[in-house]
């Protein structure tokens, strides 16, 4: 007896063994219950595939309705940088000052030129403005440009300024007006006095060849000024460069403006006409097919 109450367990875990390796052979040799688990696997997978894919058309949709309301929001409040508009100002022909000027100017006959830079609201590169400015003075004539101070009568310095002027507001901000110029100190090289300091006005308007017509008479227009001092004459096509700035645009803006807003109420009263017209046949069509009097409809 006690023999067979040992022996019990190892049988027991005889048949258990026998049991799982028959049911997976049994598993393994039936090709239904193989398709049917492969199926149920891909069921799954396509029910994670289907919601990955959900989610990334709700995160799309969402992105993209945020830039719609961003882009909305911008073109209603337009606060972007608006380019400073250019405005008419009286440019007087630089006859000789009253007052003396120092003899130093008209009797040098070598220069140095120096860059002081430009400030950063300056419509040109100042590279390119020196160099060009540089090259106007040269092509005068009057005066020869040397490579170091010490060999120089006067020293020029040029600084492209761009202060501001004026302030503006409109269409949901406020924005900043200024007044680009050359200003060239002239200094004495061999007491390093200041002698003068010319200023000239850099209007720079519209596109590509317009802008570039512009610049140029801007730098023709320093010339001259420099060519007064040094009591040399102007031509009668140099004297009519100096009163020439670029008009107004304000006029004309505000005209686009006006007739945009006139176009837009033409457009939405048609509409409102239209609409009103739709409803009350609507009604009428109703009233008519129901027997019911025009003059009881609503809007009769």
């Amino acid at each position: 007896m006690t023999q067979r109450m040992q022996a019990f367990p190892t049988v027991l875990v005889a048949i258990l063994s026998a049991t799982i390796v028959f049911t997976q052979t049994a598993v393994a040799q039936d090709p239904a219950m193989q398709a049917a688990q492969a199926a149920a696997q891909a069921n799954q997978m396509a029910m994670q595939a289907a919601q990955q894919a959900s989610d990334q058309a709700m995160a799309a949709a969402q992105a993209a309705n945020a830039q719609a309301m961003a882009a909305a929001q911008a073109a209603s409040d337009n606060t972007g940088p608006i380019a400073p508009i250019p405005r008419q100002r009286p440019v007087p022909v630089p006859l000789a000052p009253d007052a003396p000027v120092p003899i130093q100017i008209a009797a040098a006959h070598t220069v140095f030129l120096t860059n002081s830079g430009a400030d950063a609201n300056f419509p040109v590169d100042e590279t390119k403005a020196f160099n060009d400015v540089y090259a106007a003075l040269r092509s005068w004539g009057h005066y020869q440009f040397v490579t170091s101070p010490a060999q120089a009568d006067l020293i020029f310095d040029l600084h492209d300024i761009a202060p501001l002027t004026d302030v503006t507001g409109g269409r949901g901000g406020v924005y900043s007006i200024s007044s680009p110029a050359f200003q060239l100190v002239i200094v004495d090289a061999k007491t390093n006095v200041e002698l003068w300091t010319v200023t000239s006005p850099v209007d720079i308007v519209g596109r590509s060849k317009a802008r570039a017509q512009w610049y140029s008479l801007a730098v023709t227009n320093l010339v001259s000024r420099v060519k007064v001092l040094a009591g040399q004459p102007l031509s009668a096509a140099e004297s009519a460069d100096l009163t020439t700035v670029p008009k107004s645009h304000y006029g004309r803006n505000v005209a686009i403006i006006v007739g945009a807003s006139a176009v837009v109420g033409v457009g939405m009263l048609l509409l409102a006409r239209h609409s009103l017209s739709s409803m009350k046949n609507s009604q009428d069509a109703f009233c008519t097919a129901n027997n019911i009097p025009l003059s009881e409809c609503a809007g009769g």
